[in-house]
């Protein structure tokens, strides 16, 4: 192999970044939550308690909030990577293209129709005989595949996307890289051989490449085209520093792995998150993985706020697995603390989910008896910190976006959206701690996708509660709780967002509302934490 220029070389993961997080928020701590405690400590009751656990979730919502935008803002300042790498030998590469009930032809030609010479496509297909997805494949490989791939159906279905790419792999490939796709990913002609040249000069430890993803925005709804930015803010900003400072996780797809760290772990686990359970087998074994941002896939966004809630739900269930079956071994694995400490970050909004719901309610009592006794809630520091997060978080979308008002609008929309998925998705989460969760497929190819009347029913409870509650317990901390009440009762009205009709109307009022209430929150605690 001989290179022109050369990416960087993966070495040993350095630890400044994530102990620097530690250190600002043990700073606020000392000098924000230890005051503040003892000037709650004389009031007697259970209030006391109610008020420290309030402020203690507070306090780890803040800590995961800093370490996260701590890898968010310094992104802003990383310069990418170029490489230009000459391979005597192309190195060769199957495709593996799963699918279960949402196969898409334009993607899957995407992936037939690399400028790379060294290369198969494996379909790997676990649809089911009842649905019309199985003979649409059919034809589609008569008439594409011929000798350029194969066509995969397995016995049984044991062991959800896992199972079907481990039986893939054992039974097929025969190359020295495997690439994941997904059904609904659309591959840029260049793809491969772009990510081929993207590999390190040392690929002894190498276990996989990540690649970048772009959102695909010709073809969708006002939901998606808002919501999709997301995918650009994770891969350019969270993503991007992990592979240097942090635990460097798969996403499922648009993922090179190597087939001799898939044997040595063997195979992928067979969980609902396989491939976070795989990345973490990888690093304990001290093997690495490489990111890569100037090789990028396109990949759809759900279509509907039905699909989202389906995709959030299985990512809470599958989390839970993950600290049920894998978290316990990976602690005590041979990979770096860096590695350890990170991923628990990552994966801790999850555990956050039904602490953030529970302290919605919880806050608004404790602000209320501190405002009617005239005890301060806030320490003079705090308004300002908080203020000066949504500032940096603000200005981090800003740089993925295409101007202010599409910033503007992803807050909007995001804080309701994430506001009216956490009490489901924290249940989601509760109850596969101790329940095996089940795969469910993200609705794709423009599948619409219901709310069922049970979650509707815990959703307009909920936001009824907090209303009244934020109300009845008046304080500048209502207006908060207010907005997390109109979230959590409009739950089935997002699902009209991208109706062309008066629901949608309703829909795109309703969505905006949240993140204005949080704004009045925020000036109102500012103003009175000031003073």
């Amino acid at each position: 192999m001989n290179s022109n220029l050369s990416p960087p070389v993966i070495r040993e993961k350095k630890p400044w970044l994530v102990f620097g997080s530690l250190f600002i928020w043990f700073i606020l701590v000392i000098i924000i939550i230890w005051p503040w405690i003892h000037q709650i400590d004389p009031i007697q009751g259970y209030f006391t308690y109610f008020a420290h656990l309030s402020a203690a979730i507070w306090w780890i919502v803040l800590f995961w909030t800093l370490h996260n935008l701590v890898f968010q803002f310094l992104a802003l300042f990383n310069k990418p990577a170029t490489s230009s790498l000459d391979f005597n030998s192309l190195p060769s590469v199957a495709i593996l293209y799963a699918t279960c009930d949402d196969f898409n032809s334009e993607c899957c030609l995407s992936c037939l129709n690399q400028d790379y010479s060294n290369y198969r496509i494996l379909i790997c297909d676990d649809s089911s005989p009842k649905s019309a997805y199985m003979n649409t494949i059919d034809n589609f490989c008569n008439e594409h595949l011929k000798k350029s791939g194969a066509h995969i159906r397995r016995p049984d279905t044991r062991g959800f996307k896992a199972g079907n790419l481990n039986h893939a792999i054992r039974e097929n490939v025969i190359e020295d890289w495997i690439l994941l796709v997904d059904a609904d990913q659309f591959l840029p002609k260049d793809y491969l051989s772009k990510l081929i040249k993207s590999l390190p000069p040392e690929q002894i430890d190498l276990a996989f490449v990540q690649t970048s993803h772009e959102p695909v925005l010709d073809k969708s709804n006002p939901f998606q085209a808002t919501m999709s930015q997301e995918i650009k803010l994770f891969f350019s900003r969270d993503l991007i520093l992990r592979q240097t400072y942090g635990f460097m996780p798969i996403l499922g797809h648009g993922t090179l792995i190597n087939k001799k760290s898939w044997e040595k772990v063997k195979g992928f686990p067979e969980v609902v998150s396989e491939d976070f359970a795989f990345a973490l087998r990888i690093a304990g074994i001290k093997q690495k993985g490489f990111y890569t941002e100037n090789t990028f896939a396109y990949e759809n966004y759900p279509v509907d706020f039905g699909g989202f809630m389906i995709r959030i739900k299985k990512f809470s269930g599958g989390t839970a697995e993950l600290f049920r079956r894998e978290i316990l071994r990976f602690l005590s694995s041979s990979a770096s603390f860096t590695e350890k400490w990170d991923l628990l970050m990552q994966l801790g909004w999850y555990f956050l989910m039904p602490a953030i719901v529970l302290n919605g309610y919880l806050s608004a009592y404790v602000v209320h008896t501190l405002w009617v006794e005239n005890i301060p809630y806030l320490h003079p520091v705090l308004p300002y910190l908080y203020t000066l997060i949504f500032v940096n978080l603000f200005s981090v979308n800003l740089s993925v976006m295409r101007n202010f008002s599409s910033a503007l609008k992803f807050y909007f929309w995001s804080t309701a959206i994430y506001t009216s998925a956490l009490p489901l998705a924290g249940l989601s989460f509760l109850k596969h701690l101790f329940i095996k969760p089940t795969f469910e497929r993200t609705p794709k190819n423009s599948e619409k996708t219901s709310i069922n009347i049970i979650d509707k029913t815990i959703m307009l409870c909920l936001g009824i509660l907090a209303i009244v509650l934020a109300f009845h317990w008046f304080s500048p901390f209502s207006p908060i709780l207010i907005g997390q009440g109109i979230a959590y009762i409009s739950y089935p009205f997002y699902n009209w967002i991208d109706n062309t009709k008066l629901k949608g109307i309703i829909g795109r009022c309703l969505v905006c509302l949240p993140g204005l209430f949080m704004l009045i929150g925020l000036i109102a605690t500012w103003i009175w934490g000031r003073f």
